[in-house]
């Protein structure tokens, strides 16, 4: 742009103690404040280019009469509407505008307020990384480690709090309601831009790396202006499947993770206890109407559920996949250099019995890393489920075991080499299939009562 980034700064220092202080600090809110102000400026700046002053100048008179009317004392806010001065001024101003102006100036403040629930989103985040720097502070009520806190202090020991967590189930469940408008190619967007205010938050930050962030910043912000909020044609049923299982990849199997490690952690914090990977309470489900809310909708049929299915399972597969991928570029340990179990060893055999050593060899995996061999011919085995999923899904016992949530082997192979290296990266991965093994989506179903079932 050739102007100094909005978001640059000759003190660093000052920065990082806005960044970092405590919940008793008036400068916690300062990041929050300055990135509302700035992103603001970023959709002005769009406006102008986009369309002209003219729709900036009515955005930013609207602007200026609400806040106003929101900070007037409240006894003057006690009339009716339509005798407040400012309400009228409002108005009067509105039913100036052609229905296509309307339009505009609704569509800036949409996106205003969607660009700041981002920078809140972004606040919280960092304020929860800031809370860790402050022991001394209480926690938050809502949060496990507040939880367990008020637990402790009411006589709940931690054999009893474990009873409890054993006995609580939370499942959020998706529907395809149609509330739920926000299209994929906006959420897709929305993320990158709170990825930008993240990346503008990391210190030091040099003025190159600020105009940088704030560049594309405001590339999504343009367009975001030029994209359609809402779909033009009624999604089918497959689209509705869709974009409710993209909330997996999207947040869901970055989140899981994160949440049973904040488990385990408040509850060593609290009550110095440490869990084993197989003893975390499972408190998180996940289901779905999607494919199969046949109450009221002809278009959901037998197909669209097994399809719903077939989906959900690809994309668990699929990251699954990921992982163990993730984790053969990890354990690259040699049976030249440490030793290998008996069970690595067995499974090794009987898996290359069955499906021979042929994709390990063309992979040009070491015959020395064992490790590396099994994981591949598992996810060979994988990509063959997802090829085939009806029929491996009833028939191939090692994806029966997955169907069943029963991990073991995998946690035995992974498990195997807690005392060989200490990888941040295959400890993730362990932490992935013990938590999405709890975790699995369940499809609810809805017949109509004079319909009679498939």
């Amino acid at each position: 742009m050739g102007e100094p980034s909005l978001w640059g700064t000759g003190d660093q220092r000052g920065r990082l103690d806005e960044l970092t202080t405590g919940t008793t600090s008036p400068a916690k809110d300062l990041p929050l404040r300055r990135d509302v102000r700035l992103l603001g400026i970023l959709l002005g700046r769009v406006l102008v280019e986009q369309v002209g002053e003219s729709l900036l100048g009515v955005v930013e008179e609207l602007r200026r009469i609400f806040i106003q009317h929101r900070e007037q004392p409240r006894s003057q806010t006690t009339s009716p509407d339509f005798e407040d001065p400012l309400l009228n001024q409002a108005r009067e101003t509105i039913s100036g505008l052609t229905v296509d102006q309307a339009h505009r100036v609704t569509k800036a403040f949409a996106i205003y307020f969607e660009l700041t629930n981002l920078a809140e989103t972004n606040h919280r985040k960092r304020r929860r990384r800031a809370a860790k720097l402050h022991a001394e502070q209480p926690a938050l009520e809502g949060s496990f480690r507040g939880t367990f806190r008020r637990m402790r202090a009411a006589g709940i020991d931690a054999g009893q709090a474990l009873e409890v967590l054993r006995k609580i189930k939370v499942v959020p469940v998706f529907t395809a309601h149609p509330t739920e408008v926000a299209r994929r190619t906006v959420l897709l967007k929305r993320r990158r831009i709170g990825k930008q205010l993240e990346r503008l938050d990391r210190l030091p930050l040099s003025e190159a790396d600020a105009c940088r962030f704030e560049a594309l910043i405001f590339a999504e912000v343009t367009s975001l202006w030029q994209t359609d909020e809402v779909r033009l044609e009624k999604p089918l049923v497959t689209d509705e499947i869709r974009m409710g299982l993209d909330h997996y990849p999207f947040s869901l199997f970055a989140a899981l993770p994160r949440l049973y490690d904040e488990l385990v952690d408040s509850l060593r914090s609290v009550y110095e206890i440490d869990l084993e990977d197989g003893e975390v309470p499972g408190l998180l489900f996940f289901g779905s109407w999607i494919g199969g809310d046949r109450d009221g909708n002809p278009f959901v049929t037998p197909g669209s559920t097994r399809e719903a299915l077939q989906r959900a399972r690809n994309v668990i597969i699929g990251h699954y996949i990921a992982e163990l991928e993730r984790a053969t570029d990890q354990l690259s340990a040699s049976i030249r250099q440490v030793g290998v179990s008996d069970a690595v060893r067995t499974r090794l055999a009987s898996y290359g019995a069955q499906m021979g050593d042929e994709y390990a060899r063309q992979s040009r995996i070491s015959s020395s890393e064992l490790y590396r061999r099994l994981l591949n011919l598992m996810m060979v085995r994988l990509r063959h489920s997802r090829e085939e999923i009806e029929e491996l899904f009833r028939r191939d016992r090692f994806m029966t075991s997955l169907e069943a949530r029963q991990f073991g082997f995998i946690d035995e192979v992974l498990g195997d080499t807690d005392d060989l290296i200490a990888i941040d990266e295959v400890q993730q991965t362990k932490i992935h299939f013990h938590t999405l093994g709890k975790n699995r989506e369940s499809i609810g179903f809805k017949q109509h009562p004079a319909v009679p079932g498939p």
